[in-house]
């Protein structure tokens, strides 16, 4: 009797130890996959991102070079006695300014891996009002 009991005991313990050792490996098993996963997403985000970054980087060139433009002729505008026109470089001023609050909240957007369509529609309309802000230099005269 007391061989059967030693023999019963041995075998449960082994049982229970192999279950332990499958478990202790499944968890394992379950943390690699969530690591690979989250690396593997985080790259393809990265890589998705980058088309992003290169339209970002176009847009803040020409909201430099227009932003310039106006500035160049900031003092003559300011010493202006025209009003239409005062009135018409301050518009063009507004639109630069919008374009300024987008080119933040893209950056953001990107950082935090918005989805490309949003993104892409924010940077179009940036365009868009550098486009407007350019008309408008334009019809100034200078």
């Amino acid at each position: 009797m007391k061989r059967s009991r030693l023999k019963l005991f041995k075998t449960t313990s082994l049982t229970f130890s192999l279950i332990g050792i499958i478990l202790i490996l499944f968890t394992a098993g379950v943390f690699i996959y969530m690591g690979v996963t989250g690396v593997t997403s985080s790259i393809s985000s990265t890589v998705d991102n980058s088309g992003s970054y290169d339209d970002l980087s176009v847009v803040k060139a020409q909201y430099t070079n227009v932003s310039s433009k106006y500035d160049s002729i900031k003092s003559a505008m300011s010493d202006s006695k025209d009003y239409g026109k005062k009135d018409t470089y301050n518009n063009g001023r507004l639109k630069l300014s919008e374009v300024n609050g987008l080119i933040t909240e893209i950056e953001g957007d990107i950082s935090r891996n918005q989805p490309k369509d949003q993104v892409n529609a924010k940077i179009n309309q940036a365009k868009q009002l550098i486009n407007e802000a350019d008309e408008i230099y334009t019809s100034l005269g200078k």
